[in-house]
């Protein structure tokens, strides 16, 4: 897998980007490192790594979003105070979640603000990319 960054979201709105609903994630940031993939921590009351999203374009604003999807309009006009929108290009669960406390005491992880690079947790991040993944989409 190419570079990667560790977010966390709400499980409300996973549950909208599992089914569909929702096919870009709006962010205020955008990471100095150009990044492909989203680790993705489900908040309380989940509190377990267990997605990954495989990006695609990375929206600015002005710039508009083409395709209909829940927070778009929104984002186009100007209603969502964040200013980037990440593509959800394809969407993959863990085969299995971690939970936060094996996250904290096996891989000194604690879920992130804003985000954090995968660098950051080597080890967990080779446990990622060796576990089995269900592309969901």
């Amino acid at each position: 897998m190419e570079k990667a960054i560790f977010i966390s979201i709400k499980p409300i709105h996973l549950s909208r980007i599992v089914s569909k609903i929702k096919n870009y994630e709006f962010r205020n940031y955008y990471p100095k490192q150009e990044i492909k993939y989203l680790y993705v921590y489900e908040s309380y009351p989940t509190c377990s790594l267990k997605y990954i999203i495989e990006l695609g374009e990375i929206i600015e604003k002005p710039a508009k979003i083409t395709k209909e999807g829940y927070g778009n309009s929104e984002f186009n006009n100007k209603l969502l105070k964040e200013k980037y929108a990440y593509e959800i290009k394809h969407l993959f669960s863990l085969e299995k979640p971690i939970c936060l406390k094996e996250l904290k005491e096996k891989y000194h992880f604690n879920p992130p603000q804003s985000y954090a690079y995968d660098e950051r947790y080597p080890i967990l991040t080779s446990y990622i990319k060796d576990s089995k993944l269900k592309q969901l989409f």
